[in-house]
């Protein structure tokens, strides 16, 4: 119930800001929009979705296990979808892929293992263009100097974190003995068998340079698709931009998007991006609209597309294997 209120709240909310900022002025902003590039757009968000199911895919592949693309196109988009409506990211998609890759023949210990290898590499990515971003549009003025100064700390922060936990998860006695008390409660007399499962699996994954570099290039892939995506946007509404503006809205809706807030961020994000866009020289119902077709892809596009995955996994292992 309360998820409930919570996204009709954020509906409320992210539809009040857009209007706020850019009243009935964006009607006339969404009915010029460029056919072509706002296909553009959403294409590339079709191969970015691919390109996470590939990256998923690989990474099953690696421990042995053959799911079809299909199948597990449709557990990532479940995944996706429940992140988006959760306010803490990754709260509660990673353990949706984990129940359903599980029921598709994969153990749940070394489908955990997988949704922290897919995890980490994401994270990494992120954090690594955020930073370049936020160095390159320091240098160019878009950013003050304290910005950069504060971005640097949280990525020297962030690095130290990451050398952290790959030494701590590349010992295998440590990680062990420390899942293992925490899968005591869960597994009882199979926490030994299910804790030596998932650190191995987990370690194997890390070392694996192989895979490795397939994942982290489709991962770093994607960041670079995203700004292409919104750099897509700005010129479906016939606003020739710099990249650097691309650049700076996906750096802001990212930060806003990491806030503990409502589903998605709604209202959060579009009451601050929207105003980052007017101080660019970008006028209300451009901005407004640049950002209700840029949340259509990236929120209500992705809850779309994860609930048809839902209906269809249900109804796939309710029909083939007799699961509720």
């Amino acid at each position: 119930m309360k998820k409930v209120i919570g996204l009709l709240l954020g509906i409320f909310l992210f539809f009040g800001v857009i209007f706020f900022f850019g009243g009935t002025e964006i009607l006339t902003v969404l009915l010029s929009v460029n056919p072509y590039y706002f296909g553009g757009a959403v294409l590339v968000q079709i191969i970015i979705i691919l390109l996470y199911a590939l990256r998923l895919r690989l990474i099953v592949s690696e421990q042995g296990y053959k799911i079809g693309f299909g199948r597990i196109l449709k557990i990532l988009s479940a995944g996706m979808a429940i992140n988006q409506l959760t306010p803490v990211v990754k709260a509660a998609g990673e353990p949706v892929k984990m129940h359903y890759l599980s029921k598709s023949g994969m153990p749940v210990t070394k489908a955990g293992a997988a949704t922290v290898v897919e995890i980490s590499s994401d994270l990494i990515s992120f954090y690594v263009i955020l930073f370049l971003s936020i160095l390159l549009l320091s240098f160019e003025k878009y950013l003050s100097q304290n910005f950069l100064y504060a971005g640097g700390m949280v990525f020297i922060l962030f690095i130290a974190v990451i050398i952290i936990s790959f030494k701590f998860m590349l010992n295998e006695d440590k990680l062990e003995r420390f899942f293992g008390r925490f899968l005591m409660k869960y597994f009882k007399k199979d926490a030994k068998v299910s804790t030596k499962v998932f650190t191995s699996s987990l370690r194997h994954l890390f070392t694996c340079r192989k895979l490795g570099f397939k994942i982290f290039s489709i991962s770093f892939l994607c960041r670079f698709l995203d700004i292409a995506r919104i750099y897509l946007l700005f010129e479906a509404l016939h606003f020739s931009s710099p990249l650097t503006f691309a650049l700076v809205l996906w750096v802001i809706t990212f930060m806003f998007s990491m806030i503990p807030w409502l589903p998605g961020g709604l209202g959060l994000v579009e009451g601050g991006a929207i105003p980052v866009l007017m101080l660019l020289g970008i006028s209300a119902s451009v901005s407004s609209s640049l950002i209700l077709l840029e949340r259509f892809l990236t929120f209500w596009f992705i809850i779309l597309i994860g609930g048809v995955s839902f209906h269809i996994l249900n109804k796939e292992f309710k029909e083939n294997y007799g699961i509720k």
